[in-house]
Formats: structure tokens, sequence, C-alpha cells
């Protein structure tokens, strides 16, 4: 599927316009460290991710009750969650950010194609800590300049920045970037094909860091963590999980891998 970063933007963009991301409600929460968190955690770091539909493998799971399973994932042993509020592309919805921020004191991460300001003021508002901004937006469709404003408004907003990189050049630039959390995506968003050498490529030739590093998409066994961990410092997991028939089970899996 060619240009589907392409896609994400142009989506995201038609949702701003049309007031999707117009939130009236705002949930009262102080927002916790996500990269501490993962850090801090005493076995493997797992963010277990709430996604309904994946653009490269079809719908998930539509009807999920995202609070329930937020519990269920938290059960399981996940130290944060990501909760996708894109919901042209992977059938998230911000109803489901302020769900699962009821239900449960772990750090969230708001998923979705942030391109404005509007989006990080409504990750706020919905009882967000971590908002995702993808380097390779504002390398080729949009600018640089952008990237940095957006970082610092969420930080003004005491609202950690989740980086993701794709290739060598973007995880260098990254690291001298103010994002807490730099994520490694094995799936290439051009194409969605998963490589997940893709991890250890980047970060082969990486100094040591102070920055939270994780791995992201294609981690579907306890061996697929055992591969990467001592290269990271976590990993957000969404597919695998969400096509588990014991979503719980499966998190402890990654966990104790």
């Amino acid at each position: 599927m060619e240009n589907f970063l392409n896609k994400l933007v142009d989506d995201a963009e038609k949702r701003i316009r049309e007031g999707y991301y117009d939130l009236n409600e705002t949930t009262q929460h102080k927002p916790i460290s996500l990269s501490r968190q993962i850090k801090n955690a005493p076995r493997n770091a797992i963010i277990a991710e709430i996604k309904p539909i994946s653009p490269a493998l079809g719908p998930l799971k539509p009807e999920i009750d995202a609070a329930d399973a937020a519990l269920k994932l938290q059960q399981g042993g996940a130290i944060g969650l990501s909760i996708l509020t894109e919901p042209d592309n992977f059938g998230g919805s911000l109803a489901n950010l302020l769900r699962v921020r009821s239900r449960t004191n772990l750090p969230i991460l708001m998923k979705d194609i942030i391109i404005d300001n509007k989006q990080i003021t409504t990750a706020r508002k919905g009882g967000a800590d971590c908002i995702l901004l993808i380097h390779s937006i504002f390398s080729e469709i949009r600018p640089q300049s952008l990237l940095n404003q957006l970082m610092k408004a969420a930080h003004e907003l005491q609202l950690e920045v989740l980086l993701e990189v794709h290739n060598e050049n973007e995880f260098q630039d990254a690291l001298s970037s103010s994002a807490e959390i730099i994520g490694v995506n094995n799936r290439n968003l051009r194409t969605l094909k998963i490589d997940l050498d893709t991890t250890a490529r980047i970060l082969t030739n990486s100094k040591s860091t102070q920055k939270t590093i994780i791995s992201e998409s294609g981690l579907e066994t306890a061996d697929d963590i055992r591969r990467i961990k001592s290269s990271v410092d976590g990993f957000l997991i969404g597919s695998s999980i969400m096509l588990s028939e014991n979503p719980e089970s499966k998190v402890r899996e990654f966990v104790l891998a």
C-alpha cells in the first residue's frame, strides 16, 4: 500500500477541520511518566495497545470494550497502555481514551497521527500521559520545525513524547530531540511490511543514551521479545495481543519472556 503515510496525514487534517478533536469533556488527571514506568519495570516493560483495526491485518477486535480490555491488560502485567484514537484506519476513538482513563492508573499513550496543537490539547483533556509523534511525517510531509513546536506544546501540558523512527538517520536525530521515548518501528509505514531486524539494525551502532528506547510492531511471541530485549528498554505491542483469545495471558507471556 503505497503512500499510506500520506493518507494518514490527509485523514488527520480532515478530522481536525471537521472538529473531531473538539473534546468538550475534561478529565482531571495528574500526568504519570510513561518513560519512568518503562525504566523501572521489574520484568519486560510492555505497553499493551488497544487496537480495534489494523490497516495491515484488517479487523482485530472492532467491537472491543476498551475499559474492560484495559483492566485485563493491566492484570497481565502491562506497565502502560496505548489507546488508538485514530478512527479512520485503526478504528480508534476518543471515547475509548476517556473510558480507559476512568478505569486505570497506568500511564496512557494517545496513539494518533498528531500534526496540530489542537490534538495535543485533546490528549491532555482526555487523560493521556504521552503522545505519539512520527518522525517521518516531519521529515517528508511537514516541516521539521513543526515537530519541535509540537514537542514543546506537549511538554508545556506535562505530556511526554514518544517519537517514532524508522531508520538510522531518524534515530540519530531523535537522540538530540526533547522526546523522552524513542520508538523504533519495525513496520514500514509506506508498505506496511514488517522487518523485526529493523530494531537491531538501527541500534547496532548507537551509543548509550539516557533516552528510553522501545521496539514497536511485529512482535508476536516470547522468542521475539528475547531476540530484542537486550537492545531496548521496552516494547509496544498491539496486534498480537488483540488477536489472542486470552489477551491477559498473552501480555504475561511477553512480560515474562
